[in-house]
């Protein structure tokens, strides 16, 4: 009874909103950071690093979805476009193609130290298994995120959809 009666004050809210943003971003590097060392460092395997990869994955899914479901992804977006240049679309495509690279990047030094015999060799190795991935992981992941997006916009152009026809029904 007492916890629901409680009031708080707009601009308490916003800082303790403020808070849990900063500590959201502090965990997620100190994931990064954790899987970065794990691996430069101590040379384990990605087995090694679930955890991390999946406090990474599980929050940033959660707060899509959430986000899509609240319809602040749509004004989240209409903000992003305004202030930047380069459109959020756009940038999900950047990113995927990015992500593709990295994962290209990493296959192709793999193969080359691990399946090479020779200098000319590996350095065969690298450049087709890196294309080949690039290719194919670049496609995948900008194609995912693309597909992401859309349906988190579409959820979310509902959500605001809904909430504009309640508020004009009130009238």
């Amino acid at each position: 009874m007492i916890w629901n009666s409680k009031h708080l004050d707009e601009r308490v809210k916003n800082l303790q909103n403020k808070i849990y943003k900063e500590i959201y971003v502090i965990v997620i590097i100190a994931c990064i950071i954790s899987i970065l060392y794990k691996f430069t460092t101590m040379e384990m395997s990605l087995q090694n690093v679930t955890t991390e990869w999946l406090i990474i994955l599980i929050t940033s899914i959660y707060y899509f979805i959430r986000s899509a479901f609240l319809g602040i992804f749509t004004d989240e977006v209409e903000l992003h476009d305004s202030k930047h240049k380069v459109k959020l679309s756009t940038k999900y495509i950047i990113l995927g193609v990015a992500m593709g690279m990295f994962f290209a990047i990493i296959l192709g030094i793999n193969s080359a130290f691990n399946y090479a015999d020779s200098t000319q060799e590996a350095i065969y190795f690298f450049f087709l298994v890196f294309f080949v991935s690039l290719f194919m992981y670049a496609l995948f992941f900008a194609g995912f995120l693309m597909l992401m997006y859309a349906a988190a916009k579409k959820k979310s152009d509902k959500v605001v959809q809904h909430i504009l026809e309640e508020k004009d029904s009130k009238w």
